[in-house]
């Protein structure tokens, strides 16, 4: 009842707005935004270096799958390789501006909204999934002023799992899904749900609710378990991982009639020991999906009947959950949520190449992997694993996002020591601000080995990062310790895909609302930058 509420009460304002626009010149969206607190004061500068000279690089060669939205605006991590780049052009830094919403009347419980997944429909409009503890929502925004068009409130499972410094709400599980080719978002809801939202207004007065009946899993889906993610192959079948198992499902929406027609696979190793999902998978035009468990990398192929085979599976090096060693918690490696790799799998290499970082004890290693279901007679699986972040200050260095992956080009980024107490809503990151790092790592041409290309010491990336192969330049969020105020300042980065350098920082704001636990930034079809934020969506773009 809250969530039809909401939406009718957005419907009538909207409804209401657009007849008084009729009479009365308004600004677009000037009393609808709640810009972000700006936070408490900082000396740091406004903006740092300047404006840059784009140095396009190679287009990214992923393919388009024809059930998602245009690469670059569909997810997190971009595409269907999960490559986070785009053939898109960001902003260059020219006498930049920010702009920040807190999503109001979207959500009740907390200010603490961050936003996952998201997409930029056919008219522009940015498609963000939010949550926080036991709420979830999809809310679509204007992409110029961050009014907040329409929203369509989750079903979730209320609560926070985890344990120490690995906590979160299970509303975190509605964190994967994907916009489509035609505006609609699909979407776990509840843990065990499969569910279709999109516009049922118009163009002109957007209003989002739940299409179809969606497809109810809970047969499928143990106690103690949950779906975790889904994305849709070329072939426009379902493939569904879960939470807290390593069961795979493919569901095929032109033959389903209940839970029986869905087809599976479990991915264990020959040891017996139980093996986990925790991330998304990368998909290929022929019907591959390559998919990390906590212990090995897969290639699991769905044939033309929709069975799944594993293809291979190569271990790869990791901490035991029962390690002696204390700077692991159960063997999650300080500044990860996951046991093992904290990688979704990406193609790269024109899909030759799938990449993840591992979870080595001594320091952590991107490994990639060659693709093929046979080697050749002198050929072995692994290409390369080279360790990265062993710069001083560095640690053994963590990572709990996607890589970013561009033909035979790696970026990957540190994430060691972050940490937020979901169960207190508590901000640690003054005395746990995390580390910093940023490496591109390139495959050899004849795919023998691999080479450190660059490695910034200098920014903590507190978001995704996304390549512009239209500008050359890797954005994402920094954080910045103001010592004198006591207080962390974030930052919208650019850096030099060629050499890692810094090119130019804007600051977006100080303290907690500002700060992000990984999540997208996102290059808009207008070019502006977005990144999703505790407090919700900020903007920036480029005035001249």
């Amino acid at each position: 009842m809250r969530g039809n509420a909401r939406r009718r009460s957005v419907s009538v304002a909207l409804v209401m707005a657009a007849i008084l626009a009729l009479v009365i010149p308004v600004a677009a969206g000037a009393q609808d935004v709640t810009p972000i607190p700006p936070g408490p004061a900082t000396t740091l500068p406004d903006y740092i270096g300047a404006p840059a000279k784009a140095h396009p690089t190679a287009n990214n060669g992923v393919p388009q799958d024809p059930f998602l939205a245009p690469n670059a605006f569909t997810h997190a991590h971009k595409d269907i390789w999960m490559s986070d780049s785009g053939n898109v052009a960001g902003p260059l830094g020219r006498n930049p501006i920010t702009l920040s919403t807190t999503l109001p009347g979207t959500h009740d419980l907390s200010w603490l909204t961050p936003c996952g997944t998201y997409g930029f429909d056919s008219h522009g409009r940015l498609i963000v999934n939010c949550w926080g503890a036991d709420e979830a929502s999809i809310v679509m925004v204007d992409p110029d002023t961050l009014k907040v068009l329409t929203h369509y409130d989750l079903d979730v499972e209320a609560g926070i799992v985890g344990e120490g410094a690995q906590k979160f709400p299970k509303s975190f599980y509605s964190v994967y899904g994907y916009l489509d080719n035609r505006d609609q978002v699909h979407i776990v809801a509840g843990g065990k749900k499969l569910i279709t939202v999109g516009n049922v207004g118009s163009a002109s007065s957007p209003e989002l609710d739940q299409v179809g009946d969606g497809y109810d899993l809970s047969a499928l889906v143990g106690s103690e378990d949950r779906i975790s993610g889904v994305m849709v192959d070329f072939q426009g079948r379902y493939w569904i991982n879960m939470g807290n198992s390593a069961n795979i499902y493919l569901l095929n929406p032109a033959t389903y009639k209940d839970y029986r027609d869905v087809k599976s696979v479990n991915l264990h190793g020959d040891d017996g020991e139980k093996e986990f999902t925790r991330n998304g998978m990368a998909l290929t035009r022929e019907g591959a999906a390559y998919i990390v468990t906590t212990k090995a990398m897969y290639r699991v192929d769905a044939g033309a009947d929709d069975r799944l085979n594993i293809v291979w599976r190569q271990p790869y090096d990791t901490v035991p959950s029962d390690t002696n060693n204390e700077e692991f918690v159960n063997g999650v490696r300080s500044g990860q949520l996951e046991l093992g790799s904290g990688t979704t799998p990406t193609i790269l290499g024109e899909g030759k190449y799938v990449a993840i970082t591992d979870n080595a004890e001594q320091q952590m290693k991107v490994v990639v992997y060659r693709t093929d279901a046979r080697l050749g007679p002198k050929e072995e699986r692994v290409v390369c694993e080279l360790p990265v972040f062993d710069f001083p200050g560095g640690g053994r260095g963590a990572n709990s996002n996607s890589l970013v992956g561009s033909r035979n080009s790696i970026i990957v980024q540190n994430t060691t020591d972050y940490l937020w107490d979901w169960a207190e809503y508590d901000n640690a990151h003054l005395e746990h601000p995390g580390k910093p790092g940023i490496a591109r790592i390139d495959i050899a041409p004849n795919g023998r080995g691999c080479t450190k290309v660059w490695e910034n010491t200098e920014v903590a990336a507190v978001m995704t990062l996304e390549l512009s192969t239209r500008t050359g330049l890797i954005y994402t969020q920094d954080r910045k310790y103001d010592g004198a105020n006591n207080v962390n300042a974030y930052y919208f980065v650019a850096l030099d895909f060629r050499t890692g350098e810094v090119v130019w920082e804007k600051l977006v704001g100080t303290g907690d609302m500002f700060d992000n636990w990984w999540l997208p930034v996102a290059i808009g079809p207008n070019g502006a930058l977005y990144g999703m934020v505790y407090g919700g969506v900020t903007m920036m773009r480029d005035t001249r």
